[in-house]
């Protein structure tokens, strides 16, 4: 195996992480060199690269990337703010960043203060050796790549590689169900897509035939909607066992918001009343059985109890 190649990979696999800014950085670095291999490599030019990565990942799944939810990394910070002055201004669908990059003003030289600070050098420390996979000026904020044309050349590679990493440190500090799978869905300017939701309404027919709003009580007048109790953006998955008729306003209303310990339970006697129905109905499918081990496994609890951390 090459050695710069080599060194890399074990900067990648065993450097140590407080937090994913190791990964966004070097993942900024490798996506540069594939677009166009070269040896210097300027903060400025990585700051909008890190900013895209974080802005998907917070904008659809607000995935924790440090240790501490209270004192939340500083890029992080930055990015979340960002969310925040955007969904004021045009609404607050996620959008990926590739598709409204023109909406919005990177502080790119806030970001790379962060890099200069506490990225650059720490990434090449392992144990208590320094790498020379590049060399760095702090001064002008900029890096020396000796061989660009391998980070190309393995780009494939080095993604999967990075994005494991940055997946097992998120499974540390974020612990939300399907972290792999989320980081795949925002890969490479990727929106992640929803299923279709009317093909639950067959089953959901059967328990609740008037359409009554699980979240008001009231029948629902008109178009009827489909929400995930616990949300989407946390599960990242459409079950049976976590869907229910809302109106369509409580639907837009109650966006990602912790739904509270009474509709949870409410949630749990619906679905062991559901699965009688499915059973008296003699009604085969996948998501019967998938609605039975969600109540042996208590998985309404369980994932109320993860989103609530």
């Amino acid at each position: 195996m090459n050695t710069d190649l080599k060194e890399l990979l074990n900067l990648i696999n065993n450097g140590s992480m407080e937090n994913t800014y190791k990964m966004s950085w070097i993942r900024s670095i490798v996506e540069i060199c594939e677009e166009s291999p070269k040896q210097i490599i300027h903060f400025d030019e990585l700051s909008p690269l890190i900013f895209k990565y974080y802005w998907n990942q917070c904008m659809f799944f607000n995935l924790n990337q440090g240790q501490n939810r209270n004192n939340k990394p500083t890029i992080i910070q930055i990015v979340e703010k960002c969310i925040r002055d955007y969904k004021v201004k045009f609404g607050y669908k996620p959008e990926s960043f590739i598709r409204v990059q023109n909406k919005i003003e990177v502080p790119i030289q806030k970001i790379s203060k962060v890099l200069t600070q506490d990225v650059c050098k720490r990434f090449l420390k392992l144990d208590k050796k320094i790498s020379n996979f590049y060399k760095y000026d702090l001064l002008k904020r900029e890096i020396k790549i000796s061989n660009p044309k391998l980070l190309k050349e393995y780009s494939e590679v080095l993604y999967q590689i990075i994005n494991y990493r940055w997946t097992q440190k998120l499974e540390e500090t974020d612990g939300s169900p399907r972290i792999s799978k989320k980081i795949r869905g925002v890969e490479r300017d990727k929106t992640p897509k929803r299923g279709n939701l009317k093909l639950f309404h067959k089953f959901l027919d059967i328990e609740n035939p008037k359409k009554v709003c699980f979240l008001t009580g009231e029948k629902i007048i008109g178009t009827t909607s489909v929400d995930h109790i616990i949300p989407w953006s946390y599960m990242y998955s459409d079950d049976l066992w976590n869907l229910v008729y809302v109106k369509p306003e409580e639907n837009s209303s109650k966006s990602n918001r912790l739904p509270n310990e009474d509709l949870i339970n409410k949630l749990n006697l619906r679905n062991k009343r559901l699965l009688k129905m499915l059973i008296k109905k003699e009604i085969k499918s996948k998501h019967l059985e998938e609605l039975k081990i969600s109540i042996e496994r208590d998985y309404v609890k369980k994932y109320w109890t993860g989103f609530k951390g």
